[in-house]
Order: structure tokens, then C-alpha cells, then sequence
């Protein structure tokens, strides 16, 4: 009888040290949990952070903030008196879809030139070559 209860507290130790192992081979290292818990007040570590010897100006805090609808200066930004072209407009709203134009686009025949094509490939490792070139 004896024997048979060991066998039994055997494997359950035997399965219990291959858990074990398993979930151990998961886990993260030290490294990616203090980079994980870094900044986070809930961290056991977070009273131990490092902290900048001295406050941030009144400068740095205001180029911050800078054209953040958020900031009270806000409305005092500087603004541009540059008032854009028509030509201008019309470069920035070039196939774009929410474009009023988009649709009277010009899309050529649909087919790419071969410079059109290469122009395209340049870069890609999977490009085929001509092998003429």
C-alpha cells in the first residue's frame, strides 16, 4: 500500500517541478518588469525613482505647451499672416480623398510606365531586375 502512495507523491512531484519549469520559461525578466513598473505609482520601486534635482522653468513649461489647444496662453499664439494660394491649396489637397477635387482627378490610363514601375521597385529586396540593365 505503501508503495503505491509513493508512486503517487513521485509523479505528482515530478509533475509539479515540469509546471513549474514551464511557467518559468514564460516569465519575464527583471529587466522588462522594472522597465514595465518605471513612472508607475503603483510600483513597490516608485518611491525610489529618481527625481529631477530641479523644477522645470516657466519657458520650458511654455514651449511645452505651445500650440496645445489645452494651454491657457493658447488664444496669444503667434499666428501666421500668410494667407496660402490657390496653387498652394490645391498642391496640399492632391490625392487626397477628403479633397472636393478628388474625384475629377486625372488617373491616366491606369497603367504605370516601366519608369513608373522601376521608380517603384527601387529599394525592394524582392524587385525583380531587368536583366538587360
Amino acid at each position: 500500500m505503501s508503495s503505491k502512495l509513493t508512486l503517487s507523491l513521485i509523479a505528482a512531484l515530478a509533475f509539479s517541478v515540469a509546471a513549474s519549469g514551464v511557467a518559468r520559461a514564460d516569465s519575464k525578466t527583471n529587466d522588462e518588469i522594472n522597465a514595465a513598473e518605471e513612472d508607475n505609482p503603483a510600483s513597490v520601486d516608485y518611491a525610489n525613482r529618481k527625481v529631477p534635482d530641479q523644477a522645470p522653468s516657466d519657458a520650458e513649461i511654455n514651449a511645452a505647451e505651445e500650440d496645445s489647444p489645452a494651454s491657457v496662453n493658447y488664444g496669444n499664439r503667434k499666428i501666421s499672416k500668410h494667407n496660402p494660394t490657390n496653387a498652394e491649396i490645391d498642391a496640399a489637397e492632391e490625392d487626397n480623398p477628403a479633397s472636393v477635387d478628388y474625384p475629377n482627378r486625372n488617373l491616366g490610363d491606369g497603367s504605370p510606365t516601366s519608369t513608373e514601375s522601376d521608380r517603384g521597385e527601387s529599394g525592394n529586396p524582392g524587385a525583380v531586375e531587368n536583366e538587360g540593365q
